[in-house]
C-alpha cells in the first residue's frame, strides 16, 4: 500500500467515523469538494457539516471501499455506502429501510494531505436492502 492510499483510507475510516477532527489532520485547509454537497460550502467545513448531516439521514452509515487505483498523486476509489434511512436526506424522504447506494471517489494526494477530491454519488440508484440481504429497488 502506498502512502497516498493509506491517507485515502483514512479519509474513508474518519467519515465512517464521523471524525471532524481526523478530517482536519488528512484534508488541507484549503482542500476543494468537486461539487459541493448540497447547501455547503466546498471547504472542509462544509464538508465535515455535510457529513454529520449524513450520519444523522443513515444510522448506521458505512462507506465500503470497493476498489482503489492509484497513479501519481491521484487515487481513484469505486465506493459503497450502507446504513438505515431514519431521516430526510436532501430530496430523498426518510424511508426507515436499509439502504445501499454506490459512488466514485478521486482524491488528489500532495504534501501528505488531500488537497482536492471530485465526488459522484448515485442517489438515483438509491436502493433498499430486503430482509434476506438482497438489493432490491425501492
Amino acid at each position: 500500500m502506498n502512502t497516498h492510499t493509506a491517507i485515502t483510507q483514512a479519509f474513508y475510516h474518519a467519515f465512517n467515523n464521523n471524525d471532524a477532527s481526523a478530517f482536519d489532520r488528512i484534508l488541507a485547509a484549503s482542500w476543494v469538494n468537486h461539487p459541493a454537497d448540497p447547501g455547503q460550502p466546498n471547504t472542509p467545513a462544509g464538508f465535515k457539516r455535510a457529513v454529520e448531516l449524513t450520519h444523522a439521514a443513515f444510522e448506521r452509515f458505512h462507506i465500503d471501499i470497493e476498489a482503489v487505483v492509484a497513479e501519481h498523486d491521484l487515487v481513484v476509489c469505486r465506493i459503497t455506502m450502507r446504513g438505515r434511512h431514519v431521516a430526510d436526506f436532501d430530496t430523498w424522504k426518510a424511508s426507515g429501510r436499509e439502504v445501499c447506494f454506490s459512488g466514485m471517489d478521486m482524491h488528489r494526494i500532495d504534501a501528505g494531505k488531500i488537497q482536492e477530491t471530485w465526488h459522484f454519488e448515485n442517489f438515483d440508484g438509491l436502493k433498499a436492502t430486503s430482509q434476506t440481504g438482497q438489493v432490491e429497488p425501492l
